[in-house]
């Protein structure tokens, strides 16, 4: 009898240990891949992203998670109208395969093609491209919105872009760098073998033009997220996200992160009650503007207050033959610790802060924990790219199981881990992050005064500074930029009309930083 007590108290004594769960099951991953598979291209605001979202709902209740709900955005809904292409190498046409990308402007070029190479800006010194047509090429590394902007800058009437992926596939995407709904230029996509002839006859000194004619539209669209919990001992939030929405199949980005989230949420209902409570995000919207993410941050942390600890996302982790394979994350110490001890810096061959992707992008995060990670908010998120990203090919084939798998497993593990620190522990200031304080007053104009710091907390002079007011969500009403003085000081101001437009949501989002935002700052507006 004594016996049995004293195993009984044993039991009780470490109930709160991390329960051991066998490994997740490859064939469960793959079932999910096929489902979403099977319903196309699920971009947001389409039948088919209404359809994911239906099926990640029902999957949610069957894992018996709480809470389960949707919580929708409007956003404006870029509509191509219609399009032509046509090259023309010393004066023979041809008309090859092309598509628009997404929240390219509408435009009627007929201009020289001129090489630009990945169009970053050492590519671009003393270049004019007024009036002409920017060749540029695919760089996994330096995202096309930055591209856009960067030859649209020098004066570009068009981007023709140049895919990299096998068998002729144009790589498509969105280029909205910012809240705009459709840039002022419009880009184009070809494959790669069609590429590699435009190349060839521009190097070898051929007149080459390209006539480009695109129309486009927007209209008011609205996305979905949907939101499942695990409820803990603690309000405290950890929040683990992937988005669904698609182009094409989509099965490496995000099918593959979506079959993750489900995979680590059955995991957690093996597990006791947690420490902190966990919130399991499928976002929509993030291949367009990262709306999903926004979304989430404006409902959880700008209004509604939650107390989050972590933002974990899972993007694309896995894909068969990958160009990169990364994990990254804001540089806190007991974060980055909980990481490595669940041995993920062994599964991603790039593991760093998440500061290198800005550096490298051109200024951006292109996934949903953007906001979360300028805002101060610590984050953690996968990036895995391969030779079919953003094709009709990117199939449930091209995701590596084991790795997927074996991903779930250590992102099981490094929730455990974060269930053992203290919320003080997460709240350490990133030293790579900035800040930017922001005040407001109505008068005869809506003034914008912000003062910013580097990450060493100095005022920064010669800041760069962006005020964005959003309305219905995430429909742009006009923006002010401006530099800060020697004190870290700017001001701003908008006509107050902006700030009243619409009947939804208003809100008011800052960024600052060197060239590019280190910081943001979300106000709500009345």
């Amino acid at each position: 009898m004594l016996r049995k007590l004293a195993l009984l108290l044993l039991v009780v004594g470490c109930s709160d240990k991390p329960t051991v769960v066998a490994p997740t099951n490859q064939a469960d991953l793959m079932t999910t891949l096929q489902a979403l598979a099977a319903m196309g291209a699920k971009e947001a605001g389409t039948p088919a992203g209404m359809q994911a979202a239906t099926y990640i709902e029902g999957r949610f209740r069957t894992l018996g998670l709480s809470d389960i709900h949707r919580e929708t955005f409007g956003f404006p809904q870029w509509q191509l109208v219609s399009k032509s292409l046509t090259i023309s190498i010393d004066g023979v046409a041809s008309s090859p395969g092309f598509d628009v990308f997404e929240a390219a402007g509408s435009g009627n070029v007929d201009g020289p093609v001129v090489d630009v190479g990945t169009a970053t800006d050492a590519d671009l010194v003393g270049v004019d491209l007024t009036g002409k047509v920017a060749l540029v090429r695919r760089d996994p590394s330096f995202h096309r919105s930055s591209q856009l902007r960067n030859v649209t800058a020098k004066g570009a009437a068009a981007m023709l872009y140049l895919s990299v992926a096998p068998q002729n596939l144009r790589q498509v995407g969105s280029v909205r760098l910012d809240w705009e709904a459709a840039a002022t230029i419009t880009a184009v996509t070809v494959g790669a073998d069609d590429a590699a002839t435009i190349k060839a006859a521009v190097t070898a000194g051929k007149t080459v033009r390209a006539q480009i004619n695109v129309v486009v539209n927007s209209a008011p669209g609205i996305g979905s997220n949907v939101v499942a919990r695990i409820e803990g001992d603690q309000p405290d939030t950890i929040v683990l996200g992937a988005h669904y929405d698609t182009w094409f199949t989509g099965s490496s980005d995000n099918g593959s992160g979506v079959a993750e989230l489900l995979a680590v949420a059955l995991r957690r209902t093996q597990h006791a009650k947690p420490r902190y409570t966990i919130v399991f995000v499928a976002y929509d919207g993030e291949e367009i503007g990262l709306y999903g993410g926004y979304d989430y941050l404006h409902e959880h942390k700008i209004i509604g207050k939650d107390p989050i600890l972590a933002f974990l996302n899972l993007e694309s982790p896995s894909a068969n033959n990958p160009d990169i394979a990364g994990l990254v994350h804001s540089n806190q110490p007991k974060l980055d610790d909980a990481l490595q001890k669940a041995h993920l810096r062994q599964l991603y061959g790039v593991y760093a802060g998440l500061e290198v992707v800005a550096q490298l992008f051109g200024g951006i995060i292109p996934t949903d924990i953007q906001g979360a990670y300028r805002t101060g908010v610590p984050t953690v998120t996968t990036a895995v790219t391969n030779p079919y990203y953003h094709t009709m090919e990117d199939t449930p084939d091209k995701v590596d199981l084991q790795l997927l798998a074996d991903s779930a497993d250590a992102f099981d593990t490094a929730i455990d881990n974060l269930m053992q620190l203290a919320p003080a522990d997460l709240a350490l200031a990133d030293p790579q992050l900035w800040t930017a304080d922001v005040t407001t007053s109505a008068g005869s104009m809506f003034a914008i005064d912000v003062m910013v710091r580097d990450g060493a907390r100095v005022l920064a002079a010669n800041a760069h500074v962006t005020a964005a007011v959003l309305f219905d969500d995430f429909s742009l009403a006009g923006r002010a930029t401006g530099t800060t003085d020697a004190n870290g000081h700017v001001q701003m101001q908008l006509a107050p009309s902006l700030i009243t437009m619409g009947t939804g949501k208003r809100f008011l989002h800052v960024t600052a930083g060197p060239t590019y935002p280190l910081a943001e700052t979300i106000l709500v507006l009345p």
